[in-house]
């Protein structure tokens, strides 16, 4: 008995000590704790597909959300291609008529409204999606992007009463399973940027029975296809896993320049997802995020732009904090830009294009982007980013700091600071450190050509709610394209999208016009014409006021691997590895 316990131990080391040189032999990566920590900015209002349009909601969603298509994960410009879809839609009928063969055996995630049945995605619960878009109590920011493009989507909310138990029961025109895997899509007219939205969260498919399940309230519900699955969300913390009966899905194996400089096709054709647990920290004070990061509770940090200059030393090189404990430091641009915004609904503003003016020269720009980003983003010199069709990088600046001229722009508005005060409200996008500097900022430029500016400090979906409802004066926004075509940013001063997310509530015949023929348009020459008289009526009415095209640094812990940082590739996550 003893000789036998003598031998299997003897055994046991040997096979020990055997694993232990093969690894260290072949230089295999070891896999431990395989959870990903991430830090969120804000509080997440809703989780519902039709609603769910912050930065952080997006993010979390997508991980567990699939609409028909994606992006490419490591290619630039960006690709679409199939995810639920089957193949690329068929297009008939002058462009009006989609169809959209989806997948077989793609399983939604359980829940207790299939009774224990694996529920099969079909393509009536695509129709069923659409449908809850067009409900005008949801308040979905997708309306827009269908609205007077489904047939029968505008009204629909209207013949059902905007009740959604009738959804089930009631057709809309446009839209259809013609079996369990063929959706149909009937247009009103042809739309360019079709692909585009079929790949937006909006239409994830959503089935029948949880709507009816949590009788359409799907704020806090998640319930989706992908390759993580939702578990908690309580105390500041959101928890997913991964899917175990996820369909056979693989990393890409091609990409551009960057995936190859980068290595980032190491992990070509091998199965995702890599990650076992996601875990969320809704964390919005930034000095806690960069403190989690160095505590290893964060993996992954978007450098807020205040700590910015924490990254480097006095000479420009990596700072010894960083560089001794081989953290990776990573610059993106991403496709979103920054501008100050006047309401266009306020008499003030609206009437008098000569303070509009006064202000523009007002702002020392470069002062402006040394202070909000440590001269690492660039200034606006358009409405469109880089990297958008129509974006033209030899385009002037429009206004220049220039305090003197800005004097006599408020004169020929016929205010006179010293006989009779000018007093503004500034409303902040947040109540982040950033966000105040931002407001002290403008106060002191105003201030130096005779405006008073209050600060009204707000957080950001305070922000959100007031600049939805038109009740925002003056105030900076920015916007993260969800694809990419400048149409995405011009749907933002359409007078039918205010109240909305029109916050400017900027109204122009010409500017509607020039939108509705912009989305008939396919050729890119034509496009990319009506884009810029669009732009030349922006600076012509002056709405906004380009500030700066944003980008991003990003701090990841070298046991991270695959990471690529993309303002519209939100479920990226799939994608990343943990090798320590």
């Amino acid at each position: 008995m003893r000789k036998t316990t003598l031998l299997l131990a003897i055994l046991t080391l040997g096979f020990i000590s055997l694993t232990y040189w093969v690894f260290k032999k072949l230089e295999l990566p070891t896999f431990s704790d395989q959870t990903i920590r991430l830090s969120l900015d804000e509080k997440i209002e809703s989780l519902d597909p039709a609603k769910a349009f912050t930065d952080d909601s997006l993010l979390v969603s997508a991980q567990v959300l699939e609409p028909l298509y994606q992006y490419h994960y490591l290619k630039r410009p960006y690709e679409i291609e199939p995810l639920i879809a089957e193949g690329a839609p068929e297009i008939s009928d002058n462009g009006k008529l989609i169809k959209i063969k989806i997948k077989k055996n793609i399983f939604y995630h359980p829940h207790e409204a299939f009774k224990n049945i694996p529920r099969e995605v079909t393509a009536d619960d695509f129709v069923v999606q659409l449908k809850r878009i067009s409900l005008e109590d949801l308040k979905s920011p997708g309306r827009g992007l269908f609205d007077g493009i489904v047939e029968g989507f505008e009204g629909y909310s209207l013949r059902i009463k905007n009740k959604w138990d009738h959804i089930y029961t009631t057709e809309m025109a446009g839209i259809s399973a013609k079996d369990r895997y063929t959706l149909e899509i009937k247009l009103t007219k042809r739309e360019p940027n079709l692909s585009y939205y079929l790949a937006l969260n909006f239409l994830s498919p959503m089935p029948w029975e949880i709507v009816q399940f949590y009788k359409n309230q799907l704020d806090h519900v998640l319930i989706g296809t992908g390759p993580f699955i939702f578990k908690r969300y309580n105390d500041g913390e959101i928890e997913m896993e991964r899917n175990r009966n996820y369909r056979d899905e693989y990393y890409p194996s091609s990409g551009d320049r960057y995936a190859n400089l980068e290595k980032l096709l190491d992990s070509s054709k091998e199965k995702i997802p890599f990650i076992q647990k996601i875990k969320f920290f809704v964390t919005g004070n930034e000095a806690d995020r960069w403190e989690k990061f160095f505590k290893n509770e964060v993996d992954v940090l978007t450098v807020p732009k205040s700590f910015i200059s924490r990254i480097y030393g006095p000479h420009g090189d990596l700072n010894s904090e960083l560089k001794d404990n081989g953290l990776m430091v990573k610059h993106f641009p991403i496709l979103a830009n920054r501008w100050l915004a006047f309401n266009m609904r306020d008499p003030l503003f609206s009437k008098n294009e000569f303070l509009r003016k006064a202000i523009a020269h007002a702002i020392n720009y470069e002062k402006y982007i040394e202070l909000l980003s440590k001269n690492t983003n660039l200034r606006a010199n358009s409405v469109l980013v880089p990297g958008i069709s129509g974006y033209l990088p030899a385009k002037e600046f429009r206004f220049h700091y220039n305090p003197a001229l800005a004097r006599e722009y408020l004169k020929k508005a016929g205010l006179n600071p010293e006989t009779r005060p000018l007093n503004l409200v500034y409303s902040t996008r947040g109540n982040q450190s950033i966000n105040l500097i931002e407001a002290q900022f403008f106060k002191e430029h105003l201030q130096a050509i005779g405006i008073t500016l209050k600060i009204q400090v707000l957080t950001f979906p305070e922000f959100l709610q007031k600049g939805r409802a038109g009740e925002l004066s003056l105030f900076t926004d920015n916007w993260l394209f969800d694809y990419p075509d400048g149409e995405n940013i011009f749907q933002l001063l359409i007078s039918k999208n205010f109240p909305g997310i029109n916050k400017s509530g900027y109204a122009n015949p010409e500017m509607d016009s020039l939108y509705e023929e912009l989305k008939q348009t396919s050729n890119i020459d034509n496009r990319e014409k009506i884009i810029h008289q669009m732009e030349d009526l922006v600076y012509k009415d002056l709405p906004w006021i380009p500030l700066m095209y944003e980008s991003s640094f990003v701090l990841i812990h070298p046991k991270i691997k695959n990471y690529r940082k993309s303002s519209i590739i939100r479920n990226y996550i799939k994608y990343l590895k943990i090798e320590d």
